[in-house]
Parts: structure tokens; C-alpha cells; sequence
């Protein structure tokens, strides 16, 4: 590892140790592609890509960016789980008129 690969490990470390303080699960890492400068990945807690943000971000706003997802995501879930419902009462309203 050169030198500025442990300075790119400490660094995300550092960031990643300011996370935990902020109880927000997400993670960054240094770029896979190895080719982006100046950016790092962010990833959710089970470890999936999320999208990149700059590394001059900080800890405290990535931490408030992740809960605007989590947010998001969990309305989406809801909302695709009350369609479902819905189509699911149509569906058995339905067959119940054709039994008629």
C-alpha cells in the first residue's frame, strides 16, 4: 500500500468513526474504480453502493443525506404495499361478483 492509500484508508476510517458518533449505519469507502479523486462511496448498511459524494462532505451531512433515503425508501415501500392491498380488495371484489 503506498502512501496514499493509507492516507485514503485513514481518512475514510476517520469518517466512517464520525458516522458511528452520528448513529447513521452508512459507510463510505474510496472508489472502486480507483479513478475518481476527491470522491468516495457511500453504501448503506448491508454494504450496497448508494451513490458517490464528494469527500470534502461532511460526516454530519452525509449522515442527514442517508436518513432522507431511508426516509424515501421506506414511503416507497408503503406506498407499493398499500397498491398491492388495494389491487388485492379488486381483485377478491371482483371474484366475489362473478360468484354472484
Amino acid at each position: 500500500m503506498d502512501e496514499g492509500q493509507a492516507l485514503g484508508a485513514l481518512f475514510v476510517a476517520s469518517f466512517n468513526h464520525d458516522l458511528d458518533a452520528l448513529n447513521c449505519p452508512a459507510r463510505v469507502a474510496l472508489p472502486s474504480t480507483g479513478d475518481a479523486r476527491d470522491i468516495l462511496e457511500l453504501h448503506d448498511a448491508p454494504g450496497n453502493h448508494l451513490c458517490n459524494v464528494p469527500e470534502n462532505t461532511a460526516p454530519d451531512m452525509v449522515a442527514i443525506a442517508y436518513q432522507l433515503y431511508l426516509h424515501g425508501l421506506r414511503r416507497g415501500l408503503e406506498g407499493g404495499e398499500q397498491a398491492a392491498w388495494a389491487k388485492l380488495r379488486f381483485l377478491i371484489g371482483a371474484a366475489a361478483d362473478l360468484a354472484d
